[in-house]
């Protein structure tokens, strides 16, 4: 098969999770023999040679994409949109179908993705939750829908863990300065509660380092460790006995499966797809309470709830390969 991955964003370079999944997703059907192009928008490309060209994410260039794809003849088209939804399903309904006009070119994201959505032969989402807002939100087949968990970036050759030597801290890791991240209610969870919170991850500017200096303040618990390399992060991950991902929206939350495989308990959002990924083996919070948080982490610095069984279920479920051809097998049966 001869796959073409695009991102329509109006960016000329490929961002964050998405470069990631494209690549991940590329490594894993080339080692399956599939032929891959992440499309470059410098880049001329025969759309007709292809046997799929999925669009990865949704964004201001969705429609010209689609518009320029729908005229070729052979390659079928796949969206796999990262729907990370902070709203309520009728909130999200009325968004889809109001909030902009094709015709008159207001163009707004989850307007043109329910305008074009029948342009595609079928979809790929990371979960359950993501799904519903196809199905029940955008009135798509539940049949044109089908999940392809996100994978572990590494395979199962990674240190084994001795979980004698984990430290009682508590570890977060993320794009700080983002508001759905909930830094400042973590924050103030350690206050309240006194565990120790080791925090890492990007900021942007001075302003964003000035806000966190100002939310720890002269708390002792509380530690930036600034932005990691990978092995940094791993030996973190290693060393922590609680990684604390307590979003207000998150798609997935890679930072916490890993941390998992590395033997951390987790605890997690309540809200949207990530706890589909644990199978219970969680500590799930209300990410708007400062006590369900500060209660959820001093419990799971406090017990062995979890680990080793959380590791092995994720080693074993989304490792890349697993993934990988997952994802595969359904490229596969559609293109028949």
């Amino acid at each position: 098969m001869k796959i073409a991955i695009i991102v329509p964003y109006a960016n000329i370079t490929y961002s964050g999770g998405l470069l990631v999944q494209g690549r991940m997703w590329k490594d894993g059907l080339e080692k399956l023999g599939c032929e891959v192009d992440l499309v470059s928008p410098w880049g001329k490309y025969d759309w007709e040679s292809y046997d799929y060209i999925l669009l990865l994410g949704f964004g201001k260039l969705l429609l010209d994409y689609v518009r320029m794809l729908s005229g070729c003849k052979h390659p079928k088209l796949i969206s796999a949109p990262v729907i990370d939804y902070p709203g309520t399903m009728r909130n999200f309904k009325i968004r889809t179908r109001y909030f902009g006009c094709v015709r008159l070119g207001f163009n707004k994201i989850y307007h043109d993705l329910y305008w074009c959505r029948n342009n595609f032969d079928f979809f790929l989402v990371r979960s359950e939750y993501e799904k519903s807002f196809l199905t029940e939100g955008m009135g798509v087949e539940p049949s044109k829908v089908h999940i392809v968990p996100i994978s572990l970036r590494f395979d199962r050759n990674i240190p084994l863990v001795d979980y004698s030597k984990k430290e009682n801290f508590c570890f977060h890791a993320s794009r700080l300065g983002s508001h759905g991240k909930n830094v400042p209610r973590l924050i103030e969870a350690a206050k309240k509660y006194g565990f120790r919170l080791i925090l890492a991850g990007t900021l942007d500017g001075d302003e964003q380092k000035k806000w966190l200096d100002n939310l720890i303040g002269n708390s002792e618990n509380i530690s930036y460790a600034g932005y990691l390399s990978d092995a940094e992060l791993y030996d973190l991950y290693m060393r922590a006995k609680v990684f604390a991902l307590p979003s207000l929206i998150e798609g997935v939350g890679m930072v916490a499966l890993e941390a998992a495989v590395y033997g951390a308990e987790i605890v997690l959002t309540n809200l949207g797809a990530p706890k589909e990924y644990y199978d219970g083996r969680a500590y799930l919070v209300d990410p708007f309470s400062v006590d369900s948080i500060g209660k959820g982490i001093k419990k799971a610095l406090q017990e062995n709830k979890s680990q080793p069984e959380l590791r092995e279920y994720i080693l074993s479920n989304y490792s890349h390969e697993q993934c990988s051809l997952l994802l595969y097998n359904i490229l596969k049966k559609n293109l028949q």
